[in-house]
């Protein structure tokens, strides 16, 4: 990622963390939209699951700039939906229903070249977590 698009995301993710909540719960709608079959991979404390998501997502956002915890992080992502056997179809759609969340979330804030840092930054983590 360029110097420019870490900041893009840096800087645009404090709106995204007020409205934490509201990401969350956006994102797993578009998931299940995108992925019906997706909502049996949940059991238990879907609450959990959504503070789990928010924290994955800040420590990624926090640490765009350092390659190296942001692999360990991809690989700790990797290592905790191994037993869902996830392959390029659904990466894609968990990749597409967070940036339709960030849409959701951000609206017009979520202007075009911060759209496409976020891609970036989505792909990035979603790439390392995939070579695994």
């Amino acid at each position: 990622m360029e110097l420019q698009e870490v900041q893009h995301v840096q800087q645009s993710f404090a709106g995204v963390f007020a409205r934490k909540a509201d990401l969350a719960e956006r994102f797993y709608v578009h998931l299940f939209t995108r992925l019906p079959e997706a909502r049996g991979m949940f059991h238990g404390n879907f609450v959990k699951q959504k503070a789990m998501l928010m924290a994955m997502i800040a420590a990624c956002v926090r640490n765009l700039d350092d390659p190296r915890t942001l692999a360990e992080l991809s690989s700790q992502l990797h290592q905790a939906h191994t037993h869902l056997q996830l392959g390029a179809r659904e990466s894609e759609a968990a990749k597409r229903a967070l940036i339709a969340a960030l849409r959701d979330v951000l609206g017009p804030a979520l202007d075009p070249e911060t759209e496409t840092a976020w891609t970036s930054a989505i792909n990035q983590v979603a790439g390392a977590m995939i070579r695994h």
